[in-house]
């Protein structure tokens, strides 16, 4: 996921540094509305990993009690 979060990223930096150098008008206008978009896509990528590591965290606290409860033998076992 950090792959499309980078891309979308850098692809939000180049629309608009593109819309920057074009006079005002239509397509400046939508090169921007265009490389936000892109922006936002690349926050909810983002959002989506930390939901991501909140999950992992929850799992990681399940097998830490698992082996608390299972004994040595469980523990040893990695």
């Amino acid at each position: 996921m950090s792959d499309a979060t980078d891309y979308l990223m850098a692809h939000a930096r180049k629309t608009i540094l593109e819309a920057r150098r074009l006079p005002p008008g239509p397509p400046k206008f939508w090169l921007r509305h265009i490389g936000s978009v892109y922006h936002l896509l690349a926050k909810q990528g983002a959002y989506t990993n930390i939901e991501f590591l909140e999950d992992y965290r929850a799992a990681r606290k399940a097998e830490d009690d698992l082996r608390k409860v299972t004994g040595p033998y469980w523990s040893n076992r990695s």
